[in-house]
């Protein structure tokens, strides 16, 4: 690739001057409704909260107990690791976005973190397919049933879903007749900004599971305790308190094999 000469570079300079408004202005829009955004859904979210803190932080007392131990790698533990390593990086990605009411974002993150839950429990039965997607059979039909909804958000496949998130239903007076209007600013929708941020934590609880299965056979003296078993019982009471979580799920770390 040819370098840009000095008269490009001259020419640059000056689209760059005509252009930083708009650019500034597209960037600072984002952020002003992104900010006030945020505010909403903190407020919608109520003791989601604390179900939120309750299991972020079990997730991080558990990885800190065993930061730095050296254990006996295995092709299955290393895999699974990476596994676990990619949910906890994109934590914040999920939770911004969806506190950003950028819906459609959120919920390709949230599909991939379910398809990491599918992949962990696909490697740790022997079945994970090198190339293939992951099989969300394996996951309960509780987060099954969510899957083609997120798979949509990330697609973009019905129009439905992402006019849903779009559109703008504020004021529209002195316009003549029925008008449908899209907006380019993300807005908080109080429910679906409660029962996405109650699926993440969700997934979160499930994803400590799965990293108890593997502490219990491979870091048994850091294995989470009683107490932090009794945390994740409160985060999930306190979703049933929210009616985000059905009150007939079963507790965490209870059923482990």
């Amino acid at each position: 690739m040819a370098a840009a000469s000095g008269d490009d570079n001259e020419s640059i300079e000056e689209h760059k001057q005509a252009l930083i408004h708009p650019a500034a202005m597209l960037y600072g829009v984002q952020k002003m409704f992104g900010d006030q955004a945020r505010v909403k859904a903190k407020q919608a979210y109520g003791r989601l909260i604390d179900a939120h803190l309750l299991v972020a932080g079990v997730l991080g007392a558990g990885l800190l107990r065993t930061n730095g131990v050296v254990t006996p790698i295995t092709a299955t533990s290393e895999e699974r690791n990476a596994l676990f390593a990619g949910f906890v990086i994109g934590l914040n990605a999920c939770e911004s976005a969806i506190e950003e009411a950028r819906y459609l974002q959120a919920h390709a993150l949230l599909r991939q973190e379910m398809e990491i839950l599918a992949q962990l429990k696909a490697v740790r039965e022997g079945r994970r397919k090198p190339n293939g997607s992951p099989n969300v059979t394996a996951l309960e039909k509780s987060l099954r049933r969510l899957y083609g909804d997120l798979t949509a958000a990330a697609h973009v496949s019905k129009h439905d879903v992402v006019e849903s998130v779009t559109a703008w239903d504020g004021l529209m007076e002195d316009l003549p007749g029925p008008t449908a209007m899209t907006r380019y600013f993300p807005e908080t929708d109080t429910g679906l900004a409660r029962r996405s941020f109650a699926l993440h934590i969700t997934l979160m609880i499930h994803l400590i599971e799965e990293l108890s299965l593997d502490y219990d056979e491979r870091h048994p003296n850091h294995a989470f305790t009683d107490r932090e078993r009794a945390a994740l019982n409160h985060a999930v009471k306190l979703m049933i308190a929210e009616g985000l979580v059905e009150s007939d799920d079963p507790e965490p770390l209870n059923n482990q094999g």
